[in-house]
């Protein structure tokens, strides 16, 4: 399963976002395309230190009031914000998220149900041959 469509089925999950500038974005995960470009609303964006002129300004303009947080990081509240998906470092994912079930391939799982590979019976037993007879062509020497 590709990464774009494992996070397509993180719809309404709390993430945090790194950012390759060091920026660093938490809030509810919406959407998710192909290109890993992302869309959270209900937002908490954390500039580091080191931003430049040009990010501080960009947070200005979309009317949030920065407030200096932790560490001399500016912390502004958004209610949502895209992410560009070439510009994310890792997406963290909350350790309460069942990853067995989300890793599932639907399509998969049915496809090899169709082929007699899987079932929902516990109790069925795979069938070993031990007389040597399969369902392969047998080689014959000559």
């Amino acid at each position: 399963m590709k990464l774009a469509h494992f996070l397509m089925k993180l719809r309404n999950e709390q993430v945090t976002i790194e950012l390759k500038n060091g920026t660093t974005v938490w809030g509810t995960l919406q959407t998710v395309s192909p290109q890993m470009n992302a869309t959270l609303t209900e937002v908490r964006l954390s500039l580091p230190s080191k931003t430049s002129k040009a990010s501080v300004a960009s947070v200005y303009l979309t009317g949030a009031v920065p407030q200096i947080g932790e560490g001399d990081r500016s912390t502004t509240s958004l209610q949502y914000i895209n992410i560009r998906g070439n510009t994310i470092r890792q997406i963290i994912l909350p350790d309460s998220l069942n990853l067995d079930v989300l890793l599932v391939d639907k399509n998969e799982v049915s496809r090899l149900k169709r082929a007699g590979k899987v079932t929902n019976d516990p109790t069925r037993k795979r069938r070993i041959e031990h007389n040597g007879n399969s369902n392969k062509r047998l080689k014959r020497a000559l």
